[in-house]
């Protein structure tokens, strides 16, 4: 079973591509699995550690257990044991997301990438409660949290780790997604059972997370793989060798290209999350991410042209950092 040094570098969190015209809410069977297949071994071959399916980003919302399940089936099979791949089980309740653990397991998924429940704002005990029970009732998967704070309305402070790593075994990773201001005493409290993968994004600095862990992190996640994950392969190779100055000279290169969204209308990311992550996606075209799923279509228009712009700059990025391939012998 995983554990938390099993995963190191770059860890996408994709899309789950969507067939044109297949968005709407009477769609069941939406997810174009030719692509699915594609973006996945083209992540792989790129040089990512792990993946994780079925966030926010891959609408994990707006799928039907169905369509998830062929998904993760056709990653697994895809992947071949290349890279750990875990698998979105977030839910409204315990039992389903049990229920989407074991399935998932049955599919091959090497852990499960599970948010807290969204219905009620959650306690201090009733959050470290959820996943302490998930070890107990299903202690063959090994869990990576999904800790939004914005999302699941949680500030994911140091006593709650502390509790994970006392009650819950399974935990083994945790996507960042909270303020980083007390993540040394994180570290101190649970590091040495939860990896905590660093945040990767416009408006966070990988280099600054890591200084903040006191040079202890070994993994980073991304959406923005899905835009062509070169770059930010290199950023985790730079942060596995503790190159600091490599780190900064990589964060320098993306942050010179446009922001995806008005940076004065930060908060409308929660309000457009799904929609501006497609938009950027499609026009970078790596991955054709297709559609978003109902009921997440609004967009507006100077929104969808940052989105496309930010793109189709990652795209001219990426042509930096693409390795030429070896000579044949």
């Amino acid at each position: 079973m995983l554990t938390a040094s099993d995963i190191r570098g770059l860890v996408a969190l994709p899309p789950t591509p969507c067939k044109d015209g297949a968005g709407g809410a009477g769609a069941t069977d939406s997810v174009d699995l030719e692509e699915s297949a594609r973006m996945t071994e083209n992540l792989i071959q790129a040089g990512i550690g792990a993946i994780g399916l079925c966030g926010t980003t891959g609408e994990c919302a707006t799928l039907l257990w169905e369509e998830k399940k062929d998904f993760v089936d056709t990653v697994v099979q895809v992947a071949r044991q290349r890279v750990p791949i875990f698998a979105g089980a977030t839910a409204l309740g315990s039992k389903e997301v049990v229920r989407q653990m074991r399935g998932l397991k049955e599919l091959g998924a090497d852990g499960a990438f599970v948010g807290l429940p969204m219905w009620q704002t959650p306690t201090m005990k009733n959050a470290i409660g959820f996943y302490a029970e998930l070890s107990e009732v299903v202690p063959d998967m090994p869990i990576t949290i999904y800790a939004n704070a914005r999302f699941f309305k949680f500030s994911f402070p140091a006593e709650f780790w502390e509790g994970l790593a006392r009650e819950a075994p399974t935990v083994i990773a945790t996507k960042i997604s909270y303020g980083i201001d007390h993540l040394a005493d994180d570290l101190r409290v649970a590091g040495h059972q939860i990896n905590f993968l660093a945040p990767y994004a416009f408006t966070h600095s990988v280099y600054s997370t890591y200084k903040e862990a006191g040079l202890k992190m070994i993994a980073t996640w991304a959406t923005t793989a899905a835009l062509g994950p070169e770059p930010l392969v290199a950023l985790a190779d730079a942060i596995l060798r503790g190159d600091e100055k490599k780190m900064q000279e990589i964060e320098a290169d993306i942050h010179s290209i446009p922001p995806m969204y008005p940076p004065d209308e930060r908060a409308g990311f929660d309000n457009y999350n799904i929609q501006s992550e497609k938009w950027r996606m499609n026009a970078a075209g790596y991955v054709k991410a297709g559609p978003s799923r109902s009921p997440y279509f609004d967009l507006p228009e100077h929104w969808q042209r940052m989105a496309e712009a930010h793109g189709k700059a990652w795209a001219e990025l990426r042509k930096k950092y693409i390795k030429a391939p070896a000579p044949k012998p």
